[in-house]
């Protein structure tokens, strides 16, 4: 068995023969093998068109977070101040009007405090120990007898606490009345004087003087809560007093309050363009649409005026960092799509050079972003990006004309905004457009709001002559159907007029993108048949395989059983001619 399996091995190198047999079998096994070769050419085709399907996809995500950022910087403003070194107010703008504001600060917002009275050495008189942690010689109630506390702090909420003996201490009351859900904060300080430096302080937690006039108070409800009649009082000179309830409280009377002890919040008071105002709070939000403004310090002599105009770095910044986004799609783009010639001057197909829907979506970007806005008025500012210094090049890319860009945000900032966004206009002032959808139709748009006899609201919308079913108004919004799916309305009244939407260039690209990365969007579709055709064809080849290798077993055994008989008939004949 040996001798032939040896001789087996030797013939396939054609040594009987003469015959090549490994290169024939080879030959042999790649023309049978040229169907499966077609499949893994396939295959491997698909991975790198996957490939760049998701970079595709990846490089578009990108780019509409860089349109979100785009449109959130035409809100930004920059704020100038004649307060030199802010001493008084400062400033932000976000989505305001460019002009000036005059503001004048008289008084800051502070915080109801209680703090120890202190004698005329500024030792204190009460709320002190010589240790916060001493439950001995600087315990807060006599050992034996627990105390009940109630604190209120400028919120007006009343809260009840009692200490045991094991919380006997300052932290202990300390961490007691922080748990306890009240509205203050309470905090031991060390002063280190004296010979009680470990004092108590009681600070509310927001300024403003609240629904207690500023007051915060403690109050020592031993008593009340069932102490021993006549009990030693606290250590700490909190007054007795009582509260109206003990498991629901709501007032407080008597005990030791910010007013005797310490400071009482105030409000703050400032005049914004000659008109006085008051907040609880020293940061303002509500008093000038889309502005912010942090009051310091109070007793200002004069006013400080604010200039706010747009941010245009900002809006500047955002849109070079769009068109980058933008131009690495379209060149990533076109290096996955384009064929080249290899030196013998075969074909290196790209990934994506027949696929249709990239070809399509990409086209239709394109358009989008370099066409004229959908529904914009002929007497918008502007209708295009290259109204605004975004122009085209050759090869497909954008570029940006930075005192073009500028120049017009200076112009007409609403007209430039509208461009990157969803905008509409309306004749009445019964209804205001608040934001539209990717479906929602432009141009002119009539509509009609009206009232049943129950007083509800109900609105139709007529676009060349085909209006819709009444869709009723809720809670002061009207949602569109059909083909004014995703609009949504401010309706304050029943009136009819004539609505403008329009689809900037920039929201007409980004709704593109939401539509062909989405789940069910072109992309999704073309990875999903990629994975079923990759399945299919791993069988195939699974097959192909299979039939291939036991096709080249075969023929290795019929080339070897040739040589070995090739062998033994010179064997047979070498022994003839030597007879």
């Amino acid at each position: 068995m040996a001798t032939a399996s040896t001789s087996s091995l030797t013939s396939l190198n054609g040594i009987s023969t003469g015959v090549d047999t490994t290169a024939l079998i080879n030959a042999i096994v790649a023309q049978k093998g040229l169907g499966l070769t077609r499949l893994k050419a396939q295959r491997a085709l698909n991975d790198t068109k996957t490939t760049a399907l998701n970079s595709l996809k990846t490089g578009l995500s990108a780019l509409s977070v860089s349109m979100l950022a785009l449109q959130d910087s035409f809100n930004s403003r920059t704020v100038t101040s004649t307060d030199i070194n802010n001493a008084y107010v400062t400033a932000t703008g976000k989505g305001a009007a460019a002009g000036n504001f005059d503001l004048t600060v008289h008084t800051v917002a502070t915080k109801g405090r209680i703090s120890a009275s202190l004698d005329g050495t500024g030792l204190p008189l009460n709320l002190a120990v010589a240790s916060p942690t001493d439950s001995v010689s600087s315990n807060i109630f006599t050992p034996g007898t627990p105390a009940s506390f109630a604190i209120q702090g400028t919120d007006g909420v009343v809260k009840t606490i009692t200490l045991t003996e094991g919380a006997n201490t300052l932290n202990g009351l300390a961490a007691a009345i922080n748990a306890s859900g009240a509205g203050v904060t309470a905090l031991v300080v060390n002063t280190g004087n004296g010979a009680k430096p470990y004092q108590l302080v009681l600070s509310a937690k927001e300024t403003g003087a609240g629904t207690t006039s500023g007051v915060v108070s403690i109050v020592d409800i031993t008593n009340q809560s069932g102490g021993a009649a006549g009990a030693s009082a606290n250590t700490l000179g909190i007054l007795a007093g009582t509260v109206d309830s003990l498991t629901t409280p709501t007032t407080i009377t008597g005990g030791l309050t910010s007013a005797i002890s310490g400071a009482v919040a105030t409000n703050a008071t400032f005049s914004l363009n000659g008109i006085e105002l008051t907040r609880s709070s020293n940061l303002v939000k509500d008093a000038a649409d889309g502005m912010t403004f942090t009051l310091k310090q109070g007793g200002q002599v004069g006013t400080t005026t604010l200039t706010v105009s747009p941010d245009k770095g900002s809006a500047t910044t955002a849109m070079q960092a769009f068109i980058s986004s933008y131009n690495k799609v379209v060149t990533e783009y076109k290096g996955a799509s384009t064929s080249t010639k290899n030196a013998d001057g075969s074909i290196n197909q790209a990934p994506l050079a027949n696929d249709a829907s990239s070809r399509a979506f990409m086209a239709s970007l394109q358009a989008a972003l370099k066409g004229t806005s959908a529904g914009m008025t002929g007497s918008s500012t502007y209708k295009t990006l290259a109204s605004m210094g975004v122009s085209s090049l050759p090869d497909g890319t954008l570029n940006m004309n930075i005192i073009a860009f500028q120049t017009a945000m200076s112009d007409d900032l609403s007209a430039a905004l509208n461009l990157f966004k969803f905008s509409g206009t309306s004749t009445g002032q019964n209804v205001m457009v608040k934001s539209g959808g990717a479906a929602t139709a432009t141009g002119s748009v009539d509509y009609a709001i009206t009232a049943d006899a129950g007083g509800i609201l109900w609105g139709t919308l007529t676009q060349n002559s085909v209006t819709t079913s009444p869709i009723q108004v809720v809670n002061g919004s009207l949602q569109g159907t059909g083909n004014f799916s995703g609009l949504n309305l401010m309706v304050t009244g029943i009136g009819s007029g004539t609505l403008a939407l329009a689809r900037g260039a920039g929201q007409a690209g980004s709704d593109l993108i939401s539509s062909y990365t989405g789940v069910s969007g072109g992309i999704s579709t073309a990875l999903k048949n990629i994975t079923l055709q990759d399945t299919n064809l791993d069988l195939q080849i699974a097959a192909g395989q299979a039939r291939l290798n036991t096709e080249t077993a075969n023929l290795k055994k019929q080339f070897a059983r040739m040589e070995s008989v090739v062998g033994s008939m010179r064997s047979a004949a070498s022994a003839l001619s030597g007879a």
